[in-house]
Formats: C-alpha cells, structure tokens, sequence
C-alpha cells in the first residue's frame, strides 16, 4: 500500500508542477507591441528621436530615411503599432509571406531616461506578419523575433512615411 501512495502523489506532484509551468510558458510567448517597447517608457522619459527607414528588399543599402525629432510626431507614429500583438518565435520566416513587399521599416528609437541617459530600440517590420525588436533596457535577450498574430497593415506605414518624407522636402 505503501508503494502505491507514494506512486499516486509522485503522479499528483508531476501534474501539478505541469499545470503550473506549462501556462507560464505560453503567457511568456504571446506579448505585445505595448509590453515591449512603449510600456518601458516613463512619464519623466523624453522622445528624443525615431530614425525610420524604408529599405529595398532587393538592396539593403539603398533606402531612403526619415528623421523625426518632434515628440508629438514620435508618439502619432509609436500609436500605429501599440495595439499589435505578437508571439515570440525563433526566427522570422519571410519566405512565402514577404511575396508583393518590396520594403521592409527599420525604426530606431531614443528615448531620453530621466534626462540622465539614452536608452534605445530598433524595430523592423518586415511584412504584415513579422517583425524583429532590439530592447536597449534588456541584459539579455536583447533581440527578439515575433509574428504578428493580429491584424495589422503595413500599408499605413507606407503612407505614414510618404506623407512624413514629402514633409521634410
């Protein structure tokens, strides 16, 4: 009988601690845009600047770049992408889905901690479906690749951006 008790809480034990973990390990998977970029700015932070450049796919170095430098235009561009919501994987797969773009975004990012240092992100929309962030804040694992799980139009960005380029001309 002993045998046989310890055997059944060894069973209980093992189904618990799964029951624990395995919910932990998913909700650490599913984020958003919100979480891991915007919600690690303080009200005491500044918007210094956002560097966004529309790259050729066909030719990385060959793109064209805007500069914004104004906090009210940051934050109109910052609330294009806060509703996102992403699923960390281990590598974006850009092979079928990046079909028809011809560009993908690279943001970077400064913000002003405190008036004390600069902390900084680069953010890369590849397509509709996948986008890469480098988190200045993190000690590690500073570079994540996620899928967009929701929807999301990379065609405002484009218009965002034109409209943006034709301004500074």
């Amino acid at each position: 009988m002993k045998k046989r008790t310890k055997t059944i809480l060894g069973v209980v034990v093992v189904l618990v601690i799964a029951a624990i973990t395995i919910p932990m390990y998913i909700s650490r998977q599913h984020t958003t845009f919100r979480a891991e970029v915007t919600d690690h700015m303080s009200m005491l932070d500044t918007l210094d600047i956002l560097v966004i450049k529309k790259v050729p796919t066909t030719d990385p170095y060959d793109g064209e770049e805007v500069t914004i430098k104004d906090p009210q235009e940051i934050r109109k561009m910052l609330k294009l992408a806060k509703d996102i919501e992403l699923r960390r994987v281990k590598q974006n797969d850009m092979s079928e889905r990046s079909e028809g773009n011809r560009y993908y975004y690279d943001w970077q990012l400064l913000t002003k901690k405190e008036d004390r240092f600069t902390e900084g992100f680069g953010i890369t929309f590849y397509n509709e479906h996948a986008v890469s962030i480098y988190s200045g804040y993190k000690t590690r694992d500073q570079h994540e690749n996620y899928e967009i799980t929701n929807d999301f139009n990379i065609n405002e960005m484009e218009r965002l951006f034109t409209h943006l380029k034709e301004g500074k001309e």
